[in-house]
């Protein structure tokens, strides 16, 4: 039986036919090197100095925490985008090793009880998830022109990452599955609205896929024979996080990369390897990265996802839902001729990178009003005919 595609990453690229590809020529920079720039830039405007952090590039990751105090010392709006844009990137690197905790690898038996207890939390919790909302705020960023080159000389471009959107939605988890309803905050105008990134199965079916894929594939849990490993400890909100690494072959994935123009898989179940960050306590997910592995000559060179999870009251009852997601593609367009002529490299379309955070804030139980009509009232809320009399 074919597993339903709960969890996708669509990429609809369209750009002219005479562009080159992008340069990208970004400035590595490690996370301490970052920090000493954020604090040297007192006086400078806030545009000057974003300008100068979206031509950055981290080599090691950007930590939440780490992003808040760098975010409380920029100047204003323009680089705090800036810098989380620079730490979305970053997000599916390592950590700097002066940040990994210096605990003891975690023994195989360990390993294996910590995972049975995560399948066990999967399997119980995910099924009871009420019907809840949310409020899901996304930025978006790109690295496409700005403005569209007035020139046809095919000459290359060195474009950096920028802000393309600002969108606010209510998210609606309903029968296990997402409803969003989106308005836009701010709209940069830089590329239409169906050439964006747009990502499903944050909430509980991504959990299915990894159940399914990562967890369930090894019943026996024999580390040895298994794609599934113990990393590294980790802090996260305040407590221990036991990371494992894994890679899953695509004869067993359900990972699907989607166009989202011509409704064609690109990469029906693409393999994928990546991290799942375990609460040692209760075998939560705290935190998930999936990284499509690239098949060859696929227009879609990267097409990753990263979630940060987190206990939220809903009536009165904790539950592990989503509180932030970083999404990454880098594709290109397909001429419908491709394969069929040789085009030179010139004439090829360029790989473009687009970027998505999502915050995820708001939580709440879904309820519905319910009026009573009558036939001779006025409708109104909270107002109900008298009971009929019993008739003799």
């Amino acid at each position: 039986m074919r597993f339903p595609a709960i969890l996708s990453l669509f990429a609809s690229l369209v750009l002219s036919a005479g562009m080159a590809t992008p340069l990208f020529a970004a400035e590595p920079i490690t996370v301490n090197d970052l920090a000493a720039m954020v604090a040297s830039s007192h006086g400078t405007s806030d545009g000057r100095l974003a300008k100068q952090l979206y031509e950055r590039k981290l080599t090691e990751r950007l930590s939440t925490v780490r992003l808040s105090v760098l975010s409380v010392e920029a100047p204003g709006d323009e680089s705090r985008k800036a810098l989380l844009a620079l730490a979305d990137a970053s997000a599916f690197l390592d950590l700097p090793a002066a940040e990994i905790p210096a605990t003891a690898p975690m023994a195989e038996e360990a390993q294996k009880q910590l995972l049975q207890k995560s399948i066990d939390y999967l399997k119980r919790e995910i099924p009871l998830l009420p019907d809840f909302m949310a409020t899901q705020r996304l930025i978006q960023f790109s690295d496409v022109p700005a403005k569209a080159r007035k020139d046809h000389d095919n000459k290359p471009y060195d474009e950096k990452l920028h802000e393309v959107q600002e969108l606010s939605a209510t998210v609606r988890f309903l029968g296990g599955k997402e409803e969003v309803a989106a308005r836009p905050v701010r709209d940069k105008g830089t590329a239409p609205a169906a050439q964006r990134l747009l990502v499903q199965g944050v909430f509980g079916p991504i959990f299915s896929v990894v159940l399914k894929d990562v967890l369930v594939a090894n019943p026996s849990l024999d580390l040895s024979r298994s794609n599934l490993s113990f990393s590294h400890w980790e802090s996260e909100q305040g407590g221990a996080m036991a990371v494992f690494r894994f890679q899953v072959p695509r004869e067993r994935s359900h990972y699907i990369v989607q166009d989202s123009e011509a409704q064609e898989e690109l990469s029906p179940f693409a393999a994928y390897h990546g991290e799942i960050g375990l609460d040692p306590a209760t075998g939560a997910i705290l935190r998930l990265m999936l990284v499509a592995d690239r098949p060859p000559k696929s227009p879609v060179a990267r097409a990753d996802i990263l979630v940060e999870y987190g206990p939220q009251n809903l009536g009165g009852k904790s539950y592990i839902c989503p509180r932030k997601s970083v999404a990454v593609s880098l594709a290109r367009d397909v001429s419908p001729m491709e394969g069929l002529y040789t085009y030179p490299l010139s004439m090829v379309p360029p790989f473009k990178l687009e970027l998505n955070d999502t915050a995820y804030t708001e939580y709440h139980l879904f309820r519905t009003e319910m009026r009573v009509l009558t036939g001779d009232g006025d409708g109104e809320s909270g107002t109900t005919a008298p009971p009929p009399k019993p008739q003799r």
